[in-house]
């Protein structure tokens, strides 16, 4: 026997677990991640530019070098920067093909200072490694959709 006896408030149960639901995981995914770095009791967020980690998305990190060359038509998606490991992350998207954004870096990278070191297949894409005057990374290109490539992009700067 149904616990509801009227349809409508059984519809109704259910439409107030759907939303409080959404609201759970809206407040889940929110923009203003903290993280507590163990390093002291205060936590990192992403309003805080001086955090010892910082996530953010839209634009290239203040910490990657200043010659690092992003293709003109490049969106840049989530960043990260771990100042303990002096780490920089970022991800930079283009509408084309895997190839073309992997030729873009393996022919401006020298042009700018920067040494390719390696550049080959790795596992379903391509990882370019280099190096340069303030550090060392690597690049690794995927298909990120139908005709959107990306480059996962990680720089860790000379201490």
């Amino acid at each position: 026997m149904n616990r509801f006896p009227f349809p409508a408030i059984w519809m109704f149960h259910r439409l107030a677990i759907l939303i409080v639901s959404f609201a759970l995981l809206g407040a889940a995914c929110s923009r203003a991640t903290t993280i507590n770095t163990g390093s002291d009791s205060t936590p990192a967020t992403t309003s805080d530019p001086t955090a010892t980690i910082v996530f953010g998305s839209g634009s290239v990190p203040d910490t990657m070098p200043a010659e690092f060359p992003i293709p003109d038509d490049a969106v840049i998606g989530s960043t990260l920067i771990d100042r303990n490991r002096s780490l920089t992350e970022m991800i930079v998207r283009i509408s084309g093909e895997v190839e073309a954004l992997t030729a873009f870096y393996d022919t401006n990278l020298p042009g700018r200072g920067f040494t390719v070191d390696s550049s080959g297949e790795a596992g379903a894409g391509w990882r370019l490694e280099f190096s340069g005057a303030t550090g060392a990374g690597t690049i690794d290109f995927t298909a990120a959709g139908r005709g959107v490539s990306q480059a996962i992009v990680t720089f860790t700067a000379d201490s």
